[in-house]
């Protein structure tokens, strides 16, 4: 519970009211959110690793990578999750031809970030509140996308995405504690 109060503490999310909100309708089905997540997940991952190979400093730099590899890993179970909705054959190759990726999961786009915070990406501390900031955009919406939802397998889908970005919180405050190093 620690890592989530200091995930927690003094930030919260900068996302306009309706920041990201356009991308859905409420009548989307599941299959059509986990494609646009997978979307989401894969505009995260890239900004990530453009902000990796930016930084100068080896902890933010770390921590950039670290974050990126998790987008990987929130791509895997969205991949699984999609293949599981449909019963689909389709090879990954087909699914991903069909992503489109504007955004990150808080629903700005990564240039959008960089310009409001430039010079975040420097500084280890400040690398680590950039990410705690964009993972509670993302929380946020994705806890609005599933009140907006009509769809009730469609909701189940945006509040275990809202989890997975939790789950990003409490890591990223054990960082922020020394418990963890982001190497």
């Amino acid at each position: 519970m620690a890592g989530g109060i200091d995930a927690w503490n003094g930030l919260v999310s900068r996302a306009e009211v309706d920041q990201g909100i356009y991308l859905v309708e409420g009548g989307e089905a599941p299959e059509e959110v986990i494609s646009l997540a997978y979307g989401l997940e894969e505009g995260a991952h890239r900004f990530y690793r453009c902000l990796s190979g930016q930084s100068a400093g080896s902890e933010a730099r770390d921590l950039f990578e670290k974050l990126a590899k998790a987008e990987i890993q929130h791509k895997e179970k969205l991949w699984d999750q999609y293949k599981a909705v449909t019963g689909s054959p389709a090879t990954r190759e087909s699914f991903e031809s069909g992503i489109v990726v504007k955004t990150m999961e808080g629903g700005k786009a990564a240039d959008q970030v960089l310009a409001q915070y430039p010079d975040w990406i420097h500084d280890a501390r400040e690398a680590l509140q950039l990410a705690m900031s964009l993972e509670t955009d993302a929380l946020d919406l994705y806890l609005r996308m599933a009140q907006k939802s009509q769809n009730e397998e469609t909701k189940a889908v945006f509040y275990d995405l809202a989890d997975e970005e939790k789950t990003h919180l409490r890591q990223l405050g054990k960082f922020l504690r020394g418990e963890l190093s982001p190497g």
